[in-house]
């Protein structure tokens, strides 16, 4: 966006720094065409290059290399939220089985654990096949209770999940979860105050060189990308879409927004429904305490799923830069207004900042965690959070050629790379394959078919 003024829900020019982007891949800034390429008419403008969208436009050019394909980005690449998490690519939400199960079925909620599970196991197997260099590391991550009410609430969801399972043998389970109760549970984890454990297999990675990796696949194929270029309207003119840009007006026959928390500003429909929120989390790099050197936890990827301030962290694995590096993110209740319909990223809340600073103290035990170490940096990104905690995935009725995937609430790196599947084989195929869930339609927004969960205001 060139550092100009900032416009009111479209990213703004001047984010924080995140700990991934540092230093600046060599593609940050990249425009394969000095000039904005005007007079074409692309087969696909795809707005945005995140994991949606640079996920998006990999699946399309490996399916068809002849496809010509924009991609257009308000400012460097990868930017947004895929750049800017906490580092973590986990199976997490097998705790929200029970809630979907209720809400929309028995087969929609194995769908969604069917894509949540082969999602992160299709980011990890694209990872090898290209040699994908971000940091990728397979860890055991785990969910972690403080209380015994939510240590129930969390066994109750697990063994309801089991027994769907069980009556569902064809449906394999891809990610087996250990148990470990009070002392067990504290004694494996290394801290005191825990009241159980739910351990899997996971990763964690450089966000931000995997996203970067895909659109330097996407350039080997002809993706034309423009970063620092914003989109600012989108028309409908015959039988195209131009797309109008503060460098000039573009052209193709679809359009996909892979905006999420920013897609309001480009879609008046969509943001008169009120139904994507958008929101600024925050996570903070900080060195370990003094007496923390050695901990197992310090090995996993870590979701204390009953804590109000919705806290995870993970650290930075011996021999990659920055080695010892707590990655700590949460803290939102802090805010008054939860960090709520807000897209600006330039600047960081200042009580989070010093709740993350401290936090990991807090969890372990001053005893056991020691002084605090000095703070590495500090970062904000934004997401988009939707009532029933689904993205929104489809063609935008009564607009043809307007394809969406956006809304991953905060939990993209679980769900956007399946997203993108589905979303090229409806663009190509004109059908939505069998195992996407029904739930994440785009079209359940504007035919008000949709869910509230009562907690979706506390998330």
């Amino acid at each position: 966006m060139g550092g100009g003024e900032c416009l009111s829900g479209f990213p703004h020019p001047r984010p924080t720094d995140s700990y991934w982007q540092l230093p600046p891949h060599a593609i940050a800034n990249h425009r394969t065409t000095p000039q904005l390429p005007t007079s074409t008419t692309f087969d696909y403008i795809i707005v945005g290059s995140g994991v949606s969208g640079a996920a998006t436009a990999y699946k399309l050019l490996w399916r068809n290399p002849k496809l010509s394909i924009l991609m257009l980005e308000a400012r460097t690449a990868a930017s947004g939220a895929s750049a800017r998490n906490g580092g973590h690519c986990r199976p997490g939400w097998w705790l929200h089985f029970k809630q979907y199960y209720d809400a929309f079925g028995e087969d929609e909620a194995l769908r969604f654990d069917r894509l949540e599970e082969e999602n992160v196991q299709d980011i990890a197997e694209f990872v090898r096949e290209h040699d994908v260099e971000c940091d990728f590391q397979d860890v055991e991550t785990a969910d972690v209770y403080l209380t015994e009410e939510g240590w129930a609430e969390a066994l109750e969801v697990k063994r309801f999940r089991e027994q769907v399972h069980q009556r569902k043998p064809e449906i394999r389970v891809r990610v087996e979860r250990e148990v470990r109760h009070g002392a067990e549970a504290r004694k494996y984890m290394g801290i005191a105050n825990i009241v159980g454990s739910v351990t899997y297999p996971a990763h964690t990675q450089n966000p931000y060189l995997l996203v970067c990796r895909m659109l330097e696949l996407s350039l080997e194929k002809g993706l034309n990308l423009q970063t620092n270029t914003l989109a600012t309207r989108i028309v409908k003119s015959g039988a195209t879409w131009k797309v109008e840009t503060d460098r000039g007006v573009v052209r193709a026959s679809q359009v996909v927004l892979a905006t999420n928390a920013y897609t309001n500003a480009l879609h008046s429909g969509l943001a008169a429904t009120q139904f994507l929120v958008p929101a600024r989390n925050q996570v903070a790099a900080i060195r370990p305490g003094t007496h923390i050197e050695g901990n197992p936890v310090l090995q996993k990827s870590i979701n204390l799923d009953d804590l109000a301030t919705g806290d995870y962290f993970m650290s930075r694995a011996p021999g990659l830069k920055g080695e010892g590096d707590v990655l700590y993110g949460g803290g939102k209740s802090l805010s008054k207004s939860g960090e709520r319909n807000i897209t600006d990223d330039s600047v960081v809340h200042t009580d989070i900042a010093n709740y993350l600073k401290h936090a990991a103290a807090g969890v372990f035990g001053r005893q056991k965690w020691g002084e605090d170490g000095p703070s590495v940096r500090d970062w904000t990104g934004i997401v988009a959070y939707t009532p029933d905690t689904f993205p929104l995935v489809g063609e935008a009725p009564g607009e043809k050629g307007l394809w969406m995937s956006v809304g991953m609430n905060g939990h993209g790196m679980a769900m956007a790379f399946r997203c993108a599947e589905a979303l090229v084989e409806m663009m190509t195929g004109g059908e939505e394959p069998e195992w996407f869930p029904r739930a994440f339609r785009l079209e359940r927004v504007f035919t008000k078919k949709t869910v509230c969960f009562p907690a979706w205001d506390e998330s």
